[in-house]
């Protein structure tokens, strides 16, 4: 492993391919020669890929994580804000990915989960629609320069969310009480409401946690609004 930051678009590539890879494998009736062929392919990638790795400690936002870096200016591409984010992270493979933008201070996304995602037959996997959820308010919370960490999160469903279906989600803050950001968030699949979810999250405590990580964060570092 060199220390040279990685290439953006190689990552992207990689990943791209990666999720092509982990749909096909869900869905795969493959056997005997042909997935014999496939595996030895598959090994030698991570072989590869093995020789660049990275050992951590890692975070949304950056491959090599130095400690939080404080906001510049307030985020308005996320995919860009966090690369590395399992919900709607170009360059990680298990994002599907999902894709939001922010509007009056509003979070409005669009996904579409494949096979992958599956829970009930031809649906989502409920704890994939909650860590959709937590992403999206969180997101909404960084774009309002809110940013703390989950305390609860309460999702509702409402009725099943269809696989393999363009999905649009809503985030938005409803109020701040002290260090407390109470968000709310809605998953609809064309008029019907799917789920709904309900966050508390608490200011401050991405500085708790950096405290608990050596050399996370100097003493009285101010907390950005998301990592």
């Amino acid at each position: 492993m060199t220390d040279l930051p990685p290439d953006p678009a190689a990552a992207e590539r990689l990943a791209d391919a990666a999720r092509r890879v982990v749909d096909l494998v869900r869905r795969t009736q493959a056997s005997g020669e042909t997935a014999e062929e496939a595996v030895r392919a598959l090994e030698r990638a991570a072989e590869l890929l093995e020789r660049e790795a990275h050992p951590g400690p890692w975070a949304q936002r950056s491959l090599a994580w130095n400690g939080f870096e404080p906001l510049a200016t307030p985020v308005v591409d996320f995919a860009a804000f966090f690369p590395y984010s399992p919900l709607i992270g170009p360059r990680n493979p298990l994002a599907p990915p999902a894709r939001f933008e922010i509007r009056d201070g509003r979070v409005h996304g669009s996904v579409h989960f494949g096979a992958a995602y599956v829970g009930p037959p031809q649906c989502v996997h409920g704890g994939v629609i909650a860590s959709l959820f937590d992403e999206v308010l969180g997101s909404v919370n960084v774009a309002n320069e809110l940013g703390g960490m989950t305390g609860t999160l309460r999702v509702v469903y409402r009725a099943p969310t269809p696989i393999d279906a363009p999905l649009r989600v809503e985030g938005w803050v409803e109020k701040v009480e002290g260090r407390k950001v109470f968000a709310h968030g809605t998953l609809h699949h064309g008029e019907t409401l799917c789920a709904e979810a309900d966050g508390v999250f608490i200011q401050g405590s991405m500085q708790q946690l950096a405290e608990r990580i050596p050399g996370a964060a100097a003493p009285g570092a101010p907390e950005p609004a998301g990592q």
